[in-house]
């Protein structure tokens, strides 16, 4: 670990050899005999600790102390008045002019020692409370740009809720990337049909789908250079712009565009089940539109039979010479029959009329929002 830098600034060499003997062991000591070339120092090499004559032949101590702090914003430098006045009010002047320790000649060597490494100890504390601090912000900052990334993420899968078809999915997909600073292209297949998109409104270029076959089987995730392809059965999203530089941000976009393509692959799915679901539907409507065309015409058919029927037997009734009661007996069979029928053509349309409800059903619930 390199020891800490103590500017020594005192006019009286033997003090400035004396404590240059006692730190020599554990900190690099640049000595002074006045302050302002101390200050010229300061503004190439800051030091960690100053000690700091009060009585200067050029400008006192407690000027040099105002300067040393107007180049130290951050107070990064320790100061340790050391003066031949102990009265309270020096200490007071000193205290008020910023100083963080106070030593007074003639000093002890251990009591010297004992400052020095005091306040060494006291940086070392703050340095490692900053690195903390610097990590907890990181680690802050990490965690609200993954939050909102993820966030991002969310967006898109609700979105997909409302999406009608795959141009309008193509539109979310591109749109989430923008928002995620990446740039890409991606393929749909549905229905033996691919659709191969670089933006909302451009197709891509033949090496682009030339790619997009070559490694749509390759896995689901697929590196090269700095492109990442995201393949599942149905869809493949090319990053062109992965940042394989950075470690953290690399792995996270994986996480982020694999769940994206998950999310599509789901709704392409969704997609076909409603394409083959209204296939049905429109089967079934027109099964039931030649149903419906049946039974007008067993209707009209049984109407004209059994009026026909009805007919040629009120005239036979005129040759069997039949009595009244053995008319109305055969005229009774034939109601009998006849009502039958109508509530045989009624059953059919009660059926008819509960396809048709179902039929309405599901066309609004597969209807567009």
């Amino acid at each position: 670990m390199e020891h800490p830098l103590v500017y020594i600034i005192d006019n009286e060499p033997h003090i400035r050899e004396l404590i240059q003997e006692l730190l020599i062991k554990n900190y690099k000591t640049i000595a002074f005999e006045s302050g302002v070339p101390a200050l010229e120092r300061f503004k190439q090499q800051q030091p960690d600790i100053v000690l700091l004559d009060i009585h200067l032949p050029d400008e006192n101590g407690y000027s040099i102390c105002d300067q040393i702090k107007a180049l130290d914003p951050q107070r990064q430098t320790t100061i340790i008045f050391i003066t031949g006045d102990n009265s309270p009010e020096e200490r007071m002047k000193s205290y008020d002019a910023g100083c963080d320790d106070y030593l007074v000649k003639p000093f002890i060597s251990k009591e010297l020692l004992a400052k020095v490494d005091k306040v060494k100890e006291y940086q070392n504390k703050n340095k490692d409370l900053q690195i903390q601090h610097n990590i907890a912000q990181s680690m802050a900052f990490q965690a609200m740009t993954e939050a909102s990334q993820y966030g991002t993420v969310l967006q898109f899968i609700k979105k997909t809720f409302t999406t009608r078809n795959e141009t309008e999915l193509a539109g979310a997909i591109f749109e989430t990337l923008k928002q995620l600073n990446l740039t890409g292209c991606i393929q749909l297949r549905q229905d033996n049909k691919n659709i191969s998109l670089q933006n909302s409104t451009q197709v891509c270029s033949p090496i682009e789908e030339e790619v997009f076959e070559l490694l749509s089987s390759h896995g689901r995730i697929f590196d090269f250079q700095n492109k990442t392809i995201f393949n599942d059965k149905h869809a493949s999203i090319l990053i062109k712009n992965m940042p394989v530089d950075d470690e953290i941000m690399y792995g996270r976009f994986r996480d982020i565009i694999a769940a994206i393509v998950e999310g599509v692959e789901a709704k392409l799915i969704d997609f076909s089940r409603k394409k083959a679901l209204i296939h049905v539907m429109n089967n079934i409507q027109t099964t039931m539109g030649d149903l419906e065309a049946q039974f007008r015409m067993h209707e009209s058919s049984t109407t004209e039979i059994m009026d026909k029927l009805m007919l040629k037997m009120e005239q036979g009734f005129q040759f069997l010479d039949l009595s009244d009661e053995q008319e109305d007996f055969f005229i009774g069979l034939l109601e009998e029959s006849l009502k039958k029928l109508v509530a045989l053509y009624m059953g059919g349309r009660e059926i008819d009329n509960n396809f048709t409800a179902i039929c309405n059903e599901l066309a609004n619930a597969l209807g567009d929002n």
